[in-house]
């Protein structure tokens, strides 16, 4: 009777010392997901804002020209949005890697709902505005200063677009054309892989369905310990910071402020050629790494 009060005894200790490692793990992983270090990381090149922004740059950059846009920026702020276009219809779609299960909503019911939701790790279940193109929208776009890049950002030669976007919500990995971003209320974490590098292939078969700030903290890890991002450029982007990369660069993106809004600027593919072609090495503006 005593070895089974012992055994029994031994038992629930050992249960409960599982258990406890188990918590602890947990709360460390928490931690780690609170963490903003991933974040932090920006070895993204800086150019003088002298002159056009090129467009023939073999890599992304980032450039500041202050608050050209004070007048969108101040259109933008949260509740000033939400009085004056709160009842206007908003096209969320499901924050995959293609733009899919598009929901038209109020645009209230997106800002005081969907973007306070905690981002699932199945990213089909969230919902992101991250390209408004509606008529309704067209009065903020149009208040929208482009960037300095000569003939290729005329307006009748370019996609403007405005995202909102909450605390981790993002695109997962995914390429298309050259475009500029400007951050004007938040901050938002890019994360570039040049053309053909061989970590595409690894992380197209993981990210189906995974969100991008969980591939930060489950997937990147082990990938960094293999050696395979040593080509990642990333940085996180401010209000009065534009960034340019190049067409064809496979980048995600994660929103780190519970009230992000930005404007994307898709160029077009011959004028950006044109511009290239042109440009040459007319604008080599100085770069430093921050």
């Amino acid at each position: 009777a005593v070895m089974l009060c012992t055994s029994s005894r031994t038992r629930s200790r050992l249960a409960l010392t599982l258990a406890t490692a188990a918590l602890a793990a947990l709360l460390a992983v928490r931690r780690d997901r609170g963490s903003a270090a991933p974040f932090e990381r920006c070895n993204i090149a800086r150019r003088a804002a002298t002159g056009p922004l090129p467009l023939h740059t073999q890599h992304p950059y980032i450039v500041r020209l202050g608050h050209r846009n004070a007048e969108l920026r101040a259109r933008l702020i949260r509740e000033r949005l939400l009085a004056d276009m709160g009842d206007v219809n908003c096209t969320p779609s499901q924050a995959g890697s293609q733009r899919k299960g598009i929901e038209t909503m109020r645009l209230r019911e997106y800002i005081d709902g969907w973007m306070q939701r905690e981002v699932r790790r199945d990213s089909s279940q969230n919902k992101y505005v991250f390209g408004e193109f509606g008529d309704a929208w067209a009065p903020l776009r149009d208040a929208y200063v482009l960037p300095p890049c000569g003939p290729a950002c005329d307006r009748t030669r370019v996609a403007v677009t405005i995202g909102l976007g909450g605390l981790h919500s993002g695109a997962p990995w995914h390429s298309h054309g050259a475009a500029f971003v400007e951050v004007l209320h938040g901050s938002k974490h890019f994360a570039f892989l040049p053309p053909g590098d061989g970590a595409i292939g690894d992380i197209d078969a993981m990210i189906k369905d995974l969100s991008q700030v969980h591939w930060h903290w489950e997937e990147r890890p082990r990938l960094e310990r293999e050696g395979r991002l040593a080509a990642l450029q990333e940085c996180s982007l401010q209000p009065g910071e534009v960034l340019f990369f190049p067409p064809f660069w496979h980048h995600g993106v994660v929103n780190l402020m519970p009230y992000t809004a930005f404007v994307s600027t898709f160029l077009d593919e011959e004028a950006t050629r044109a511009a290239s072609a042109e440009g040459g090495g007319r604008h080599r503006g100085a770069l430093q790494s921050s």
